[in-house]
């Protein structure tokens, strides 16, 4: 294989040796073809990457490519184009086009779109390949949460479970949030500024997605039944995004809370939870606010409110979420003993919140 540093210095020293002797190339000249390389340049996607997006929403590829030979024109071409798809292009050294399509609800499943960057030199040419997954419309874009440059829609990962790495925001203003990341999608919930304890409304924010236009959606964790559910809202609803490194666990079978840093644990404490009649809700939730300046024994010196609501007890104050909290009864501890919350002794609950930020990842199983 011709190397790239390899064919510049060839390219250079046939230059060079005409001029020393009084001889110009002609201009017309091309390079015979061991002497030119054409090759795909950023941002064209990796070979055989996969790009989602949902029917009825349009996604654009861009691509480049060129060639290390001077005075070489490259093209770059598809002829197996998904109909109603149209590719603009523009000749040259560098040579770049974009691919955009709209693709129908008849027209979701895969679709694998080739395209070719060739010189006038023949058999000079490099071939690239993406699959475009079409989704449901309205629906996220289906396929590998990945970011691909000069890919839109753009999916950026927000939260990684694998990275321990999480991101939460307050919400600015009030919004809906809906099924997809469209205003076209069906509305689910209505979300607040404030929190039923009138504290500011934390948002633990999962993905997102960034259309072309600059628009972007924002995929979240919702308060609503059925548990575990979750929606998109349009980015500017939300402030900046904080990131944190914690994430908290709470078995029912040991009945013990363990926060990890990073993956490690740090802290560890034995729990309450709740009686079988009103059982602590399984599932993935998040530290939605932090209580403190009350006067209530019952519930310790502290209180974390999660975004879990029990199926139960709906018609409780706020409509019946989980928190995690202190208690005047610390004997009862370990035990199914509540209406739904974990309780933790008074000493525990007060170093947890120390600990545990805003925004923290709650895995209750």
């Amino acid at each position: 294989m011709i190397s790239w540093v390899g064919t510049l210095r060839r390219v250079s020293v046939v230059f060079i040796a005409a001029a020393a002797v009084g001889v110009l190339a002609p201009a017309a000249a091309i390079p015979s073809q061991k002497d030119i390389l054409t090759s795909w340049a950023a941002p064209t996607p990796a070979d055989g990457a996969v790009v989602g997006v949902a029917a009825k929403t349009q996604v654009s590829v861009s691509l480049a490519a060129n060639s290390v030979a001077p005075n070489i024109v490259v093209r770059i071409k598809s002829t197996n184009m998904p109909p109603g798809a149209v590719l603009h292009k523009k000749d040259g050294n560098l040579a770049k086009a974009t691919f955009v399509w709209t693709p129908s609800k008849a027209q979701r499943g895969d679709h694998k779109v080739t395209f070719t960057a060739s010189s006038d030199v023949p058999g000079d040419a490099a071939e690239r390949t993406v699959v475009i997954r079409v989704g449901a419309a309205n629906k996220p874009p289906p396929g590998p949460v990945v970011s691909l440059p000069g890919v839109y829609p753009k999916r950026t990962l927000l939260s990684d479970r694998a990275k321990e790495t999480y991101r939460w925001t307050f919400v600015r203003s009030q919004t809906v949030a809906r099924t997809g990341p469209s205003k076209a999608a069906r509305a689910i919930s209505r979300i607040t500024y404030r929190t039923p304890e009138y504290y500011r409304n934390a948002i633990q924010v999962l993905d997102s997605v960034k259309y072309r236009n600059g628009k972007t959606w924002v995929r979240i964790r919702l308060a609503v039944l059925p548990n575990g559910s979750t929606g998109w809202v349009p980015r500017g609803s939300l402030d900046g995004f904080s990131k944190i490194h914690t994430r908290l666990t709470i078995s029912h079978a040991t009945m013990r809370a363990t926060l990890f840093k990073r993956g490690r644990p740090i802290f560890s404490t034995r729990v309450g939870v709740g009686q079988s009649r009103y059982p602590t809700p399984r599932g993935e939730y998040y530290v939605r606010e932090k209580l403190q300046g009350y006067y209530a024994p019952a519930y310790g010196p502290r209180a974390f409110g999660l975004n879990a609501r029990s199926s139960k007890l709906t018609n409780w104050p706020g409509g019946g979420f989980i928190g995690i909290h202190g208690t005047n009864q610390p004997g009862l501890i370990p035990g199914r003993i509540s209406h739904g919350c974990v309780r933790v002794n008074n000493a525990a609950v007060l170093r947890l919140f120390r600990l545990m930020p805003i925004g923290t990842p709650v895995q209750i199983f």
